[in-house]
């Protein structure tokens, strides 16, 4: 698991619970970091080319995860938020 989902994971699990969304599937997806930031991404491995680091199959953003100016956790859903973690 990543370290940055590590660290708000108990954050990450209430907002899941209280929007009906599964944290169980949260836990599983790619993820994508930065210093205030995290991406949760769905991947289908069925999609995939298999070519690794070469495959630009693009990856759905499920759950987007930052930090507002107060420090405090902001979430913004798109699209595929109820597709893939429901």
């Amino acid at each position: 698991m990543c370290r940055r989902f590590e660290e708000w994971s108990s954050e990450i699990q209430k907002y899941c619970e209280e929007n009906d969304l599964d944290f169980e599937k949260a836990k599983k997806m790619v993820k994508s970091w930065g210093k205030n930031n995290l991406m949760l991404l769905y991947y289908d491995p069925s999609m995939s080319k298999g070519l690794g680091l070469l495959d630009e199959t693009p990856l759905p953003l499920a759950l987007h995860i930052y930090k507002g100016e107060n420090g405090e956790l902001i979430f913004e859903q798109t699209e595929y938020t109820r597709k893939y973690l429901t």
